[in-house]
């Protein structure tokens, strides 16, 4: 069975939630709450930390993130999961993440890592032949993602989905501030020695995949921000420069078009992955140089 079969027969959700677990969780310890509010001349922006994958024991939403949708007119999100095309993450796969014709993965990565990785996708019940031809990078992807989903972690429970889910009933518009293949495109452009290193560190730490997750949602129940930005930076030290392209740097992009929000004269809901306002280069210390003032929005 091929990695088109295999999505095929099923497997449609979540390539790219999978892709940022990095950005599960994350509110101010001090604030307590993981929504935070600018005032424009006209408006207010919302700005929500979001979970991508919740179990169902935890699936509600804060009552911080209730209030603010219930003010906001429209939602702008990572992705436009309302208008989202479930293949179009398949299709740059398999044209831009599958290695060159007979070469394997078992070849780039070696025979020592390649224990580990088929060791891995045995334990997931994912066939071999899915990830065989798959380079590091996008081998990664689908091996997290039914890690996440083993572990009761569901991406149609995370916020994101609840919320597009809502909104499209509440006749809400929903926007993106990216592409699903802009987020791809981040690993993709790592190189090979970094894809093989980011494969086998998934690898590795698979294992412990619920009870990091299990941190991350009582972090973000909490609003502990230090205990998120500690294990950011750990993560930071393995690979800076995937890192600093999946949170720094988009927020970068993002800021011109969360300013623009402020401009309009409709409430607006912002949700990102919530460690994308941690830290020196997160939204909150951005858009605070950039003369704005987030502040918590309390319950």
């Amino acid at each position: 069975m091929t990695f088109r079969q295999f999505v095929r027969r099923g497997w449609v959700a979540g390539l790219a939630g999978a892709l940022l677990l990095a950005s599960a969780a994350g509110a101010d310890a001090r604030a307590r709450s993981s929504v935070w509010v600018m005032k424009g001349a006209k408006n207010t922006v919302y700005l929500a930390g979001s979970v991508h994958a919740l179990p169902r024991d935890h699936a509600e939403l804060p009552a911080q993130l209730e209030r603010a949708y219930a003010a906001s007119r429209r939602v702008v999100m990572e992705v436009d999961l309302d208008d989202m095309d479930p293949l179009e993450a398949v299709q740059f796969v398999t044209s831009r993440g599958t290695l060159p014709e007979g070469q394997t993965l078992e070849q780039v990565v070696g025979p020592d890592d390649w224990t580990k990785v088929a060791k891995l996708a045995g334990s997931l019940e994912v066939p071999e032949a899915v990830i065989t031809r798959l380079e590091p990078w996008a081998a990664a992807m689908v091996l997290t993602q039914f890690a996440l989903m083993k572990t009761g972690y569901d991406p149609q429970l995370g916020i994101d989905m609840q919320l597009a889910e809502r909104a499209r009933a509440d006749s809400k518009p929903v926007d993106g501030l990216e592409t699903v293949v802009d987020q791809l495109g981040i690993f993709d452009a790592r190189s090979l020695d970094e894809q093989k290193k980011f494969l086998v560190e998934s690898a590795d730490d698979a294992p412990q995949l619920a009870d990091d997750l299990r941190r991350l949602i009582a972090a973000w129940r909490t609003g502990d921000l230090k205990s998120l930005e500690f294990e950011l930076n750990k993560e930071r030290t393995t690979a800076p420069g995937l890192y600093d392209e999946l949170l720094g740097a988009r927020n970068r992009r993002w800021i011109p078009q969360i300013e623009a929000l402020l401009s309009q004269d409709q409430d607006v809901l912002v949700v990102v992955g919530a460690l994308h306002f941690v830290g020196h280069d997160g939204l909150l210390e951005l858009l605070t140089k950039a003369g704005h003032k987030p502040v918590p929005l309390r319950q």
